[in-house]
């Protein structure tokens, strides 16, 4: 079998089966098919804008109202004021505002007149290079098949060979299937259909398709030719007929268009055909890109068991507890690779930016209160800097917005980052049920890549020019949203812990969720420590120490858990698919809970409990089985890491190794595609920075198989990246490290802790 990639014996049955190809821009579905193959295409930018001139409820006059409500235990009332000022601003209509929806634009079918249906068929994908193939044998012709989205061409680039034979084919460039089901997915979410307007591209030797989203001006453009070929080649509408080749090269792109009567279908044709007309040389062009960030790091476990292919791999995978050592190292080459394969110049959505079909789970939407923060966990210790940049790029591009959700909400200058957002970044998406503009931690959560990225790469620039301004907007917000309670405590009202609802309650509308008490005491303390490590004299820290020192503390409920809300009249509810109560612990863990044993053990507790009386949303939890792993996993907890890996690969991946949200798996999903990783290497290895008095980082503490869940049991693993600037190669057997080499570019101090030392 191939460790970084995988080969299965029959054709994609559904879309989520399909092989995922992608540069991070254009996402491409290969499904495999020998005669009729179908390439579905979709667009990191596109979104459909059904929210056009939606803007964010004037909330921020009612918010004494709203504290006043939640304080008096009406807090379903609260939830209500909110949605009433919408139906106000909108002549009554209260109907909940969608995050416009994500969709795949295009289509290319490619038909091959076959005698037989194709024999010996394969169909196979590469992790290191990105290339799906599909080869089968037709009498005495040998096909083969080969994909790949170029991150250098810009375009879907598809090589036909029939094997030294002739072949012929018929291309067709259109949309994909639209169905009832699609229709009336549209209707009920968005209470419309979608209008698009076509528009002629004549590019001559070209098909060319473009669409206008109708009343905006902006669209999209698919363009594909034909830029070699040992046959005849002629044109008629949307369809390319290929006559008695041998072989043939197909390009094809797909772009998004701020204005579509601006737009050239002749100038992209020439584009592309001014590319190598050499399926080989494109290729090595895109992997030297792609392949080496993928190679940065690797990860070889051991395994005794044998199996014959990837296809009896994936159902060993499926044994219940029992997901053997290379199922785990295929799902984490897999995780890289999808996420890899997303990341362009905007992050990973909801399906990373792949779609096949038009009714798209939650708007396939950047949901920022859990979803996209785990699919980008893995990036900063596999090394793949670069694709942690276009997060950064995706929040900058909506500060505006974010401003504005600030001051209309909340009356608060900095900025508010919404739970949902897509093309855009207002805040209008919410409900009585799901009162979302209550969550205020988005931004802080945001702050936290940004400074991880500075620690892991050592980029003091970065730090002073982008992490630095984007996190003191976030503390700006809390100076002016934060209360004081009667004790003299900042009182977080109101408050939201996403999408949870404490038990006996009606509404999920709080004051002092722990998560947001938890994000706030992040920020300041990482604010604190960069400009004191870097010396920056000029920075508000004294101010920002104040604000630290009255942060609420965290509480324990009768059950001996950390309590989702810091506050005596909310129950936990543990039958929930989130684990914010404990985002502390998602990322290190903070010397306010090393240093506190009933804090730690609490938090123990609170993941155990949430484990055991999970029932009702049992199979939607995906990511909360990552927020709980890695919370287990920087306390130490090597048995609750391996249950939460084993849940997951028990259950939520496809058989090409793709992930899925729910249990089945049901429900495609690029979330654990990053999870899996990054809580694979945190259990392998972690990194904190270590403070002296005048709070300056002074060195590092390196943990070697801190949490070693038992199928991790013996490997080994090379360019693992720290905190720090460190990287790390280590072998390990038995649970034991064998050999370690600790890399340290900036000559830092550090200190090497060792599992069981």
């Amino acid at each position: 079998m191939n460790r970084n990639g995988y080969t299965l014996t029959s054709p994609a049955a559904r879309w989520e089966e399909g092989m995922l190809c992608g540069n991070g821009t254009i996402g491409a579905i290969v499904m495999g098919e020998a005669a009729s193959e179908r390439i579905v295409l979709a667009h990191e930018r596109l979104f459909i804008p059904f929210n056009q001139g939606i803007e964010p409820i004037a909330m921020a006059p009612r918010l004494p109202e709203i504290r006043e409500l939640i304080a008096a235990g009406r807090e379903a009332e609260a939830s209500e004021t909110i949605v009433d000022l919408y139906r106000q601003a909108h002549d009554g209509d209260d109907r909940l505002v969608w995050t416009e929806p994500f969709f795949p634009a295009a289509e290319l079918r490619i038909g091959t007149k076959l005698a037989d249906g194709g024999a010996e068929y394969r169909r196979s994908l590469d992790f290191e290079n990105g290339e799906a193939s599909v080869r089968f044998e037709d009498g005495d012709r040998a096909f083969a098949r080969r994909v790949f989205a170029s991150r250098t061409a810009q375009a879907c680039v598809i090589h036909l060979d029939a094997g030294g034979k002739a072949a012929d084919y018929e291309l067709t460039l259109g949309e994909p299937l639209y169905t009832e089901a699609d229709a009336e997915f549209y209707r009920s979410h968005f209470y419309a259909e979608p209008a698009f307007i076509a528009h002629p591209g004549d590019a001559g030797q070209a098909v060319v398709r473009i669409r206008e989203f109708a009343g905006t001006g902006a669209g999209y453009a698919t363009v594909a030719i034909v830029a070699a070929c040992d046959g005849e080649v002629s044109f008629a509408d949307a369809t390319v007929s290929v006559r008695g080749a041998k072989t043939a090269l197909i390009l094809v792109s797909l772009v998004a268009i701020d204005d579509v009567t601006a737009f050239s279908a002749a100038h992209e044709a020439g584009r592309l055909s001014a590319l190598p007309a050499s399926y080989e040389q494109l290729l090595r062009e895109h992997s030297s890109v792609h392949q080496a960030r993928y190679s940065r790091i690797s990860l070889r476990l051991q395994d005794d068991a044998a199996h014959a292919d990837d296809e009896a791999l994936w159902a060993a995978g499926r044994q219940i507890g029992g997901a053997p050592a290379s199922f785990m190292e295929k799902i984490f080459n897999a995780g890289r690779y999808e996420i890899l394969s997303s990341c362009g110049g905007l992050p990973p959505n909801l399906q990373g930016v792949w779609a096949g079909a038009c009714h798209v789970p939650w708007s396939s939407d950047y949901t920022q209160n859990g979803n996209v923060q785990t699919a980008i966990s893995g990036l900063l210790p596999s090394g793949d800097f670069e694709s942690l940049l276009s997060y950064f790029d995706y929040q900058e591009a909506n500060l505006a917005h974010y401003r504005e959700n600030s001051r209309r909400l909340y009356g608060c200058r900095g900025i508010h980052i919404p739970s949902r957002t897509s093309a855009g970044g207002y805040d209008i998406h919410f409900s009585t049920a799901y009162p979302m503009l209550f969550w205020t931690a988005g931004a802080a959560w945001a702050a936290h890549f940004y400074y991880d990225y500075w620690l892991y790469t050592g980029d003091d620039d970065f730090f002073r020019t982008r992490a630095l301004p984007f996190m003191k907007e976030a503390a700006l917000f809390y100076e002016d949203f934060l209360i004081p309670d009667a004790d003299g405590r900042w009182l977080f009202s109101p408050s939201y812990s996403p999408e949870n609802t404490p038990m006996h309650r009606n509404s999920s509308a709080t004051v002092n969720a722990t998560m947001d008490i938890a994000v706030a005491k992040a920020l300041f303390t990482n604010l604190i420590v960069g400009c004191r490590t870097l010396g920056l004299v000029d920075e508000p820290v004294g101010k920002w120490e104040d604000m630290l020192a009255k942060m609420p503390a965290y509480q324990v409920n009768e059950d001996g858990a950390l309590k989702e809300w810091a506050a005596p009249q909310y129950e936990d509810n543990y039958d929930h698919r989130h684990a914010s109560q404990l985002y502390m612990l998602y990322y290190d863990i903070p010397e306010e809970i090393r240093r506190d044993r009933a804090l730690y053990e609490a938090c123990e507790t609170a993941y155990r409990l949430k484990r055991e009386r999970k029932k009702n949303e049992q199979g939607t939890m995906a990511f909360g089985l990552v927020q709980m792993g890695m919370a287990a996993a920087h306390l130490q907890d090597a048995e609750m890491v391996e249950m939460m890996l084993q849940s997951m690969a028990n259950n939520n991946y496809y058989a090409t190794f793709a992930s899925s949200h729910d249990y089945g798996p049901s429900l495609f999903n690029a979330d654990i595609s990053g999870g899996v990783p990054a809580l694979i290497l945190e259990a392998i290895a972690q990194s904190s920075p270590v403070t002296d008095a005048r709070g300056r980082i002074e060195r590092y503490e390196l943990r070697l198989l801190p949490a070693l869940p038992a199928s991790l049991s013996s490997g080994e693993l090379r360019g693992l990246r720290l905190r720090g600037g460190f990287s790390l190669d280590m072998s390990w057997r038995d649970g034991a490290v064998e050999a370690y080499a600790v890399h340290n570019p900036f000559d830092r101090p550090y200190r090497i802790v060792q599992s069981g030392t």
